[in-house]
């Protein structure tokens, strides 16, 4: 077997996502796009200093260690926290290079990290065994599928598979396709009057023309959530999942989509407006007293301006400034502290599974991570052209993308993760370690419809528009003697449906547009450049 190098690329998602590893392998780059869905999609948060992107990764890299939260108020083991980051670089990504940050010059920032941990140990849920990841926002468990169910869930997939071709790649095969059979604004029959006319619907109108579609939208299932958060219902059809062969599925589902939704929970509590997430590290720069160097004397004086403007880059890049740091009286509390609690409990939400598994990889590739990065709004309080301030204050060069790099989660064996659509995010690329054994993976994804919303067309007011189900519904209910010719020219004449060629016709049409929105999304969004020279509120 050739080894095959995977790699992925940064996309976006229109929904809250969530996925949950089955094997011990690693999953593949993430992305949604739900065509009919736009809120959150223009959040930017104020970008963070690189010391506060550094400190959060030893903070994610201490909770990330077993039992962490028991461990915090013990002082033996602080103190071996403390030594481990002492003199310790941390290399923090940045939109065109890196940077190597410590945070020894002041001891107190490795303490504000130890002490902040009480917050992150308070807002850990015990009872359901999930905890804040490698950002804020994102929510992690490793205990949302116990082996029981997961041993039975995979061989119910596996037995779907057997059924399936691989994609095009020859790597994957989609067995949940979420992109096939979606809603298609006038082609597609959607209920109307309780069941009693089916009619297509026009593309809603909008003046959105960046993130809602006038052709195509996802399809959602309505579920319903018990009063108590620890079962889920399908009320109606999985797109592209057959419920009347695959029932036992269905019931494996319900039980993990359950597991995820303390998770989604916590992640849309941390979202809401009235829960602003204060930053460790506010503020901005502050410039010292250091004369710039004296430009010539003669206009004329042609190598005396050279110099002058090597002495003033040079200059501008070394000028002393104080840097914004933590308060010098250290962790302030209060990081669990929340206004608004939200609850899906005792409600009906809409969700769209989709489920690919890796045919070359499993437990045989080699260690991959889960990247996050999130878009941000220009930095302030600095002087115009000052390249060295904002690349020493949040490593963002003249021209750089207004993006920072928050965060990466390891992918291990049974990690549950979910996160929300105001992050990018995308996987770092794997190989076979042995490129002469195979290797497998399942990844699942439930992608949660924003709850505050006004409910989108799901499955519960469109009817199946796979023609291979009805036909062989056709085929368990009508008399056998009843010719094969009969049966086709009775499906023939049933509106509404697809066979697999036009669903897979659309489905590249739904790619293309997937393929637009995400350059949109970066060119518009993500991808900003920043311009030294005219940024808001700089200094004079």
């Amino acid at each position: 077997m050739q080894r095959r190098l995977i790699t992925t690329e940064a996309t976006d998602t229109l929904s809250y996502s969530a996925f949950i590893i089955l094997e011990e392998s690693e999953v593949k780059n993430l992305a949604t796009f739900a065509l009919s869905v736009s809120d959150s999609i223009a959040h930017e948060d104020t970008p963070r200093t690189i010391t506060e992107l550094a400190m959060s990764q030893f903070s994610a890299e201490i909770r990330r260690s077993p039992g962490w939260w028991k461990c915090c108020p013990e002082s033996n083991i602080k103190n071996a926290w403390f030594d481990s980051a002492v003199d310790r670089t941390w290399r923090v990504k940045t939109p065109s290079s890196h940077a190597e940050v410590k945070l020894s010059a002041r001891q107190y920032k490795i303490d504000y990290i130890l002490d902040e941990l009480q917050g992150y140990a308070a807002l850990r849920d015990e009872k359901h065994q999930c905890q804040v990841s490698c950002f804020e926002r994102v929510w992690e468990s490793e205990s949302v599928l116990d082996e029981e169910i997961s041993l039975a869930l995979r061989q119910s997939l596996d037995k779907i598979k057997a059924l399936l071709q691989q994609n095009e790649d020859n790597i994957t095969t989609d067995i949940i396709d979420h992109q096939r059979y979606p809603l298609v604004y006038n082609r597609t029959l959607v209920s109307h009057l309780n069941g009693r006319n089916y009619r297509s619907i026009p593309p809603p109108p909008s003046t959105d023309i960046y993130t809602v579609s006038p052709t195509f939208a996802l399809l959602p299932s309505d579920v319903f959530v018990s009063a108590d958060c620890s079962s889920v219902e399908f009320l109606s059809y999985i797109n592209n999942l057959d419920p009347t062969r695959h029932s036992g599925t269905y019931v494996l589902l319900q039980k993990l989509l359950a597991g995820f939704m303390p998770l989604f929970e916590h992640t849309l509590t941390d979202l809401h407006r009235n829960n602003p997430l204060v930053q460790r590290i506010p503020g901005s720069c502050r410039y010292t007293v250091w004369e710039e160097p004296e430009p010539p004397d003669h206009s004329d004086d042609d190598e005396g301006w050279v110099n002058y403007e090597r002495e003033m880059r040079q200059w501008a890049l070394n000028r002393p400034i104080n840097l914004p740091d933590v308060p010098s009286t250290g962790y302030p509390g209060g990081l669990e502290n929340r206004r608004h609690t939200v609850t899906l409990r005792n409600r009906v939400v809409q969700v769209i599974a989709f489920l690919g598994m890796w045919k070359e990889c499993g437990d045989n590739i080699t260690n991959t991570s889960i990247q996050f990065r999130m878009a941000v709004t220009y930095p302030k309080g600095f002087s115009a052209g000052d390249a060295g301030a904002t690349l020493r204050t949040w490593g963002i060069r003249d021209g750089d993308s207004c993006h920072q790099y928050i965060g990466e989660v390891p992918v291990r064996p049974g990690l549950g993760l979910v996160f929300p659509n105001i992050y990018q995010h995308r996987q770092t690329s794997f190989e076979l370690r042995d490129p002469s054994k195979q290797g497998h993976m399942t990844v699942i994804r439930f992608f949660l419809v924003d709850p505050e919303i006004r409910p989108i067309v799901s499955t519960s007011v469109v009817a199946p528009q796979q023609k291979d189900w009805i036909h062989k519904a056709l085929d368990d209910n009508l008399d056998n003697r009843l010719p094969n010719e009969v049966i086709e020219k009775i499906l023939n004449n049933v509106e509404g449906l697809m066979d697999e060629s036009e669903a897979d016709s659309y489905k590249k049409e739904l790619l293309e547009a997937r393929k637009r929105f995400t350059r949109a999304s970066n060119s518009y969004h993500f991808c900003i450049p920043f311009d030294i020279w005219n940024g808001p509120e700089v200094v004079p």
